[in-house]
């Protein structure tokens, strides 16, 4: 593996921000982390708040072209017509890197603004009404990562020790993303084999925004409810439940667990979560990065087993990177299979219905022998 290398600081202008931040970066050389200038963009989107569901929604009218019915199916295989954007030799197809984690032969992750960002770097978030509205700029960061450089491998096959690389790779940008005050939160997204994925190749997705999304408020909201009534983290309350009762975990090791929640939203959901209390995931320690991509290439290999390769979404929840909430919350994983199953109901009244029951799960992917 090549030593690593130190960005040289730039200093940031007025006018506008890097995609970027290269100031007072470092690399972390345990993972081979390089990091280089971004691209600058032209932003047309915004932010608007709903202030009865009180979420903020994305409008692209700049992505109007990828309006398409998502019907669920294996990502159709490349033609040939187009090249891969993520394949090592096709470099200059994505903006200039922002990292990558290097080895003797080249690459094997590489970092990317994405060429078509929903939330954009440049400018400021300008909170504005517009009536009786709430809106502001659609600042942020969406980068892109290629994941691995082989073009036909999932998370799946992935090594333990190139899982780790990559789990190296966001914690870096999470210790990136926090140096720009105008970001509140990060999360790291996969998605595998979704109908309406343009690419193959395995790549994820870095997301820093401005507010706190619905989604996560939910999260924060209930945890800092539990905290104030009993004084505990909810999560580790949790924890400590799952493991008494042993039915819903699926496996662990000395540092993390993988479990299906007891009241599950969808069938086969499994979370991946700290044994010990934590809140912020950029604070995860070098001797902890191998365990936890142990478990996470093993959540996935057993998924792959049991319901013979899903599609698939894993997202990363992790605390406010102002640092609050450092005792109510505790960062997970939340991996969940797409199996066409019915969204009427959740999405007209919120009300979920799972028709396997989390016990059952559990018991299932424990019995799978990962291939």
């Amino acid at each position: 593996m090549s030593s690593s290398r130190r960005a040289t600081p730039r200093a940031p202008r007025a006018r506008v921000r890097d995609a970027v931040r290269l100031a007072q970066r470092g690399a972390l050389s345990a993972y081979g982390i390089v990091l280089r200038a971004g691209r600058e963009h032209d932003s047309v989107s915004e932010l608007r708040r709903d202030p009865i569901l009180r979420r903020w929604v994305i409008v692209a009218p700049e992505r109007a072209g990828d309006v398409q019915s998502r019907r669920a199916g294996p990502v159709p295989p490349p033609d040939g017509s187009a090249p891969c954007p993520f394949c090592p030799g096709q470099e200059h197809l994505n903006p200039a890197e922002i990292a990558t984690a290097s080895a003797d032969d080249g690459w094997e992750i590489r970092v990317t603004p994405d060429k078509r960002p929903l939330l954009r770097i440049e400018g400021d978030p300008e909170r504005r009404g517009a009536g009786m509205f709430d809106v502001m700029n659609a600042i942020g960061a969406h980068e892109l990562v290629a994941d691995t450089r082989a073009h036909d491998v999932t998370w799946a096959d992935f090594s333990t020790a190139h899982m780790a690389r990559l789990l190296g790779m966001y914690r870096a940008r999470f210790a990136d993303l926090r140096r720009d005050r105008r970001f509140r939160h990060v999360f790291v997204l996969k998605n595998h084999g979704a109908a309406w994925s343009r690419y193959a190749h395995a790549h994820s997705h870095v997301i820093a925004t401005p507010f706190t999304p619905k989604r996560l408020e939910e999260e924060l909201a209930g945890a800092r409810e539990y905290h104030r009534m009993r004084e505990r983290c909810v999560f580790c309350d949790q924890l400590t439940e799952e493991l008494r009762t042993g039915t819903r975990i699926v496996a662990r090791n000395r540092h993390f667990v993988t479990f299906t929640p007891f009241a599950s939203e969808y069938p086969y959901e499994m979370w991946v979560a700290p044994l010990q209390h934590a809140a912020d995931f950029g604070g995860l320690a070098d001797t902890a990065l191998e365990p936890l991509a142990d478990l996470l290439v093993d959540a996935l290999a057993r998924l792959r087993t049991t319901l013979d390769d899903p599609p698939y979404s894993l997202v990363l929840h992790a605390g406010p990177l102002d640092g609050g909430d450092q005792a109510e919350f505790h960062w997970h994983w939340e991996l969940v299979p797409h199996l066409a199953h019915e969204i009427g109901m959740e999405w007209a009244t919120g009300i979920f219905s799972n028709p396997v029951a989390p016990e059952e799960a559990a018991r299932r992917l424990v019995a799978a022998r990962p291939r």
